[in-house]
């Protein structure tokens, strides 16, 4: 070994920095303060999930509802019963009769839409109304049964409007739609030419 070499190495010893015990805990700390934090966003978010989900479903559902409505008023040609919690239609609908299955051909028949409290149902029945099927749920977690509009009466609505409301966390959130009826049956005028 040559005589320098014993002091070069004290000297690098001498330069070599490392971190101390105080540096080590705070960075430690700091470590776990980040992880902590990430941690409760990631648990939050995992806990409201199945809130949120709930209500994105929901909303869903209501808007195929409404969809649904808008189109069976569209290819409607009478509106037989009119309240705000209740639509009763006649309407085309892709069915092999009034109270079976689905078809590919379109038929008459009276399709009626009940709300109350928090949910709507669709019932499909005969054109007189007579022999009804089983009351489906198509709507639920409604802020109030009063979902139908007319223009410019109950009486003889040319407008039809549809407004699903729900309470997202304390915030309303609603889903506004309508249509006329494009079938609509012309009552003569008693006019004679």
């Amino acid at each position: 070994m040559t005589a320098g070499a014993p002091g070069a190495v004290a000297a690098l010893r001498r330069e070599e920095r490392g971190f101390t015990l105080i540096e080590l805990l705070v960075a430690t700390g700091l470590g776990l303060i980040v992880i902590g934090g990430a941690f409760t966003v990631f648990a939050g978010g995992v806990r409201s999930e199945p809130h949120t989900a709930s209500k994105a479903a929901a909303l869903e559902g209501a808007r195929v509802t409404t969809d649904r409505i808008t189109r069976e008023l569209r290819q409607g040609r009478e509106v037989t019963t009119a309240s705000p919690a209740e639509l009763a239609i006649l309407t085309y609908v892709k069915q092999a009769s009034c109270s079976g299955g689905s078809a590919s051909t379109s038929i008459p028949c009276q399709v009626t839409y009940r709300c109350s409290g928090e949910t709507c149902t669709r019932t499909v029945a005969q054109p007189d109304g007579t022999e009804p099927g089983a009351a489906v749920q198509v709507a639920e977690g409604l802020v109030s049964p009063e979902i139908f509009s007319y223009s410019p009466n109950a009486t003889e609505p040319a407008y039809v409007g549809v407004s699903f409301s729900f309470s997202n966390e304390g915030e309303p959130v609603t889903l506004d739609d309508g249509a006329t009826l494009r079938n609509a049956v012309e009552e003569p005028t008693g006019k004679t030419s």
